[in-house]
């Protein structure tokens, strides 16, 4: 297994891979060093109400920008792509004012709807965190654009610092969940300006390419992002945080807060691995899916078995020591935390070898087939916790029902993946 591991470094996507992974694995040691420390500040009953929040904000920002900026990496040439770019910073502008509008008038209503007034005192956080969010990420995906993965793996670093400090001082402070949420949303934006700085500096000639007519052309070349991208990230993401909302309804925040740290940990080889993989996959299709779906088609077989031998090992290790792992690192009040952790680590074993390679619907312009999945999967997680509760099942079995169902839509995803691959394959021939 070493010898396999080893020859994944051996080429320049590899390498890529790597440039961005040691990014990832830079923020989850700090994360790691710091987490036990923020555990031993905050109740769980705070990280619930966090994690609350952040859900809502992590389904909010998919759309915040209309996904737009999903065309950036692929556009034909610069020009094309600056106007797209700037497409979806005014998109996000407009969609934060409306936000803010919203919650204005309707915050006690809309909470009230999805069963989370327990965030009210926080939700005027969510606009500066959609906007910082959204901006960090079509700046990272011109970026991607440009192949400047060490700049990537910069901010990945800057991002964690300022989140784990942020959250230790506020909580020292005695801010309670407003720490937290602070140091998430400001935290979030760091690392912008650092992929932001070569468009900035050209910034004369960003405006001389842009006008009217190329944002109107942008805006209907890309179409289907919106159409389609926007909301099936919205569904794949709401397949996602609905859980946590969904468990603080029935369980209380304690449990979503047990839930969402087992979650962050067992979820860290996918952080810092897999999102590394499907960045750079994503660069890599955009150059030679078109031209070369047989080379892409090799590639995903390859990476696809070297995902699986790394994913095996914090498997293992969750299943055996999960409990005991947790409350060692984080305090025998996070005992439960651990028992979680056996449960989802199937899950995230699934989402690490499966995931990456779902970019490869924007490549080919599939999303109308990525939607109709995502839809499957929410019309799933709605099912499991409906079922849940009428049958009045505790947490474990809730969760454990979740997780089936979510390895069930990550195998048919790849399978769909694996189909459109082909179909261009014979299209080429």
């Amino acid at each position: 297994m070493i010898k396999k591991i080893k020859k994944m470094f051996k080429n320049s996507f590899a390498k890529n891979i790597a440039i961005i992974a040691s990014g990832a694995a830079g923020a989850q040691i700090i994360n790691t060093i710091l987490s036990p420390v923020i555990t031993r500040i905050y109740t769980p009953e705070e990280y619930g109400i966090f994690t609350v929040f952040t859900s809502l904000l992590g389904m909010i920002v998919i759309i915040g920008s209309l996904r737009y900026e999903w065309g950036i990496p692929i556009s034909k040439n610069n020009s094309k792509a600056i106007n797209l770019l700037v497409l979806s910073l005014l998109i996000l502008l407009a969609f934060t004012g409306i936000l803010t509008i919203v919650l204005i008038v309707w915050a006690d209503d809309i909470l009230r709807i999805i069963d989370s007034e327990i965030i009210l005192k926080y939700i005027y956080f969510l606009p500066v965190g959609v906007l910082f969010a959204g901006l960090y990420n079509i700046f990272m995906q011109w970026a991607l654009r440009q192949k400047d993965y060490r700049s990537i793996s910069k901010t990945k670093i800057n991002q964690s610092l300022v989140q784990n400090l942020l959250k230790i001082i506020f909580g020292i402070l005695h801010l309670g969940p407003v720490g937290l949420i602070m140091g998430g949303v400001l935290g979030q934006g760091s690392g912008t300006i650092t992929l932001a700085s070569p468009v900035i500096k050209e910034w004369k000639n960003v405006l001389k390419v842009v006008n009217k007519k190329n944002l109107l052309e942008a805006l209907k070349r890309y179409i289907k992002f919106p159409l389609y991208s926007a909301p099936s990230q919205l569904l794949n993401t709401a397949g996602l945080q609905l859980p946590v909302l969904l468990l603080a309804a029935m369980y209380g925040s304690a449990t979503s807060g047990y839930y969402a740290l087992a979650h962050t940990i067992v979820n860290i080889p996918m952080v810092l691995i897999g999102g590394a993989v499907a960045d750079v996959f994503y660069g890599e299709a955009a150059t030679i899916g078109r031209t070369n779906p047989k080379a892409l088609k090799n590639l995903l077989k390859k990476l696809f078995k070297k995902l699986v031998y790394l994913g095996l090992i914090p498997l293992v290790l969750l299943i055996l020591t999960g409990p005991e792992l947790f409350s060692l690192v984080f305090g025998d009040h996070w005992y439960e935390a651990g028992v979680f952790s056996r449960i989802i680590s199937f899950l995230v074993f699934s989402r690490f070898i499966f995931t990456p390679f779902g970019r490869v619907f924007s490549v080919f312009e599939k999303q109308s087939s990525e939607l109709i999945l995502d839809c499957l999967r929410l019309i799933l997680v709605l099912g499991v916790f409906t079922f849940a509760h009428i049958n009045n099942l505790n947490s474990y079995l809730t969760i454990g029902l979740y997780t089936c169902s979510m390895c069930l839509i990550y195998l048919i995803t790849f399978c769909f993946v694996n189909k459109i691959i082909n179909d261009e394959i014979k299209e080429t021939k």
